[in-house]
């Protein structure tokens, strides 16, 4: 009875080595852990001609095993050169095998996706060249394996080494080439990893995500409105960036959205208008203006659709109208009046009343007369649109416009009794109708 043979680390080590070196001449493999960077390039073009021999001669099976022992030794050897040497070896390996290259992206891509976070500012650089020709081989395959690739790219977009944000974006470059022109590509199963990266601080990274989303807003094919409630929050979070250049990209990216939305046959309002509502309080200007100018076309757009989330919308405005800026209060005015406007002519079952009344009656104690104004002016709308609805929940109404008669405004006195004395005699022909 034979006992197992138990091998040390090193004769493990020894054992992969000779396996090798079965595979691939002996002055290669030394020539792939030298510290000058044109040894192991030459070594990589002998590495790429012997894979082309094997690819010429469908020897697949010992090309399988090229990689998998560049990847278990060399590319997790404790020397960085040794592993630079490895990553130069297998992007050699992808050119090696040209056309066949995509069939391989499960043992090349791995070691190369870890060296993206690799130590060493060199290797990491060296990871991105190999990754970038690998990429250049396989192309369109490569849209199979878009999640982890975008996952590295990611981690790259913050690295601090300049030689790497470089390397990064050439590869960066290239990948969005490979996915706008794939008819492959799974928005549904990459969104939510943007969706998880959408709040990240770094100010390189931001720019990473906006141009990716800028980029995918640019595919025809692409249903990009669909995933909005994945990074539309996220977006706006970003508009208040300390970096202009980030504002200004982000700021255009939302243009682009807001266009799509508009030529979009179907949208989910809900999430949108939740973020937009959100934003309109925003202590950063820029994000509270752009909140608001998204209203007037969202409304216009959805049209009846919003109705269910218009008592939230119309706090926010009213809330806007006495802003110190003047381009804040244009941008909740043309806001108020779309969405007036909106209501006046829709049907009553469409909308709550008592939510819309409930925010009608908060802004009536506000101390500010264009709030004020807004307020009263809504309150004569639904009186003419629906007055009996209004009575019914008027108990919630009376103290606010009766405060309203002693505003300095002669205005707000002039709408406020005229609010009240409909809503007087509304009630009294109510009572005289009961009563005959």
């Amino acid at each position: 009875r034979h006992r197992p043979v138990c091998l040390s680390a090193d004769q493990i080590k020894a054992q992969a080595s000779s396996h090798l070196m079965s595979l691939l001449p002996a002055s290669t493999i030394r020539a792939l852990g030298q510290k000058e960077y044109e040894k192991r390039k030459q070594a990589a073009l002998e590495v790429e001609a012997h894979v082309r021999e094997l690819r010429d001669a469908q020897q697949y099976e010992k090309i399988n095993a090229i990689v998998k022992h560049l990847a278990l030794e060399l590319a997790n050897s404790a020397q960085a050169h040794v592993r630079k040497g490895a990553l130069h070896a297998l992007s050699g390996t992808a050119i090696g095998l040209r056309q066949h290259a995509g069939q391989m992206l499960p043992q090349l891509l791995p070691p190369v996706l870890s060296a993206l976070s690799d130590p060493d500012p060199r290797v990491r650089y060296t990871a991105c060249e190999a990754l970038y020709n690998i990429a250049k081989v396989a192309r369109s395959s490569c849209v199979a394996h878009i999640n982890e690739i975008f996952d590295g790219l990611f981690k790259l977009s913050a690295d601090t080494d300049v030689q790497v944000q470089n390397g990064m974006q050439l590869l960066d470059r290239l990948m969005k080439d490979v996915v706008t022109e794939s008819e492959a590509f799974d928005l549904a199963a990459f969104m939510p990893l943007l969706g998880e990266r959408i709040y990240v601080s770094n100010p390189f990274s931001r720019q990473f995500l906006v141009g990716w989303i800028s980029t995918l807003g640019s595919v025809p094919d692409l249903d990009l409105v669909a995933h909005l409630p994945v990074f539309l929050d996220g977006l706006f979070h970003m508009l208040a960036d300390a970096n202009r250049e980030i504002r200004t990209q982000t700021f255009d990216a939302l243009n682009q959205l807001l266009r799509e939305i508009g030529e979009a046959e179907e949208v989910d309002y809900a999430p949108l208008f939740h973020v937009l509502v959100t934003h309109c309080s925003s202590r950063d200007k820029f994000t509270t203006l752009t909140s608001l100018s998204w209203l007037h076309p969202l409304i216009s757009h959805a049209q009846a659709l919003m109705l269910p989330f218009c008592a939230p919308v119309l706090n926010a405005v009213l809330s806007s109208l006495s802003h110190p800026e003047e381009e804040l209060r244009e941008a909740a005015a043309r806001a108020d009046t779309s969405l007036r406007a909106l209501l006046h002519q829709s049907n009553a079952a469409q909308f709550e009343m008592g939510t819309v009344l409930h925010a009608l009656a908060a802004h009536l104690s506000s101390a500010y007369v264009p709030t004020l104004l807004a307020a009263l002016q809504w309150v004569h709308m639904l009186l003419l649109k629906n007055a009996a609805s209004v009575l019914e929940l008027a108990p919630q109404l009376w103290p606010p416009l009766f405060k309203c008669l002693g505003n300095p405004s002669e205005e707000v006195v002039r709408l406020a009794l005229e609010a009240l004395a409909k809503m007087v005699d509304g009630r009294d022909q109510h009572s005289a109708q009961h009563s005959a």
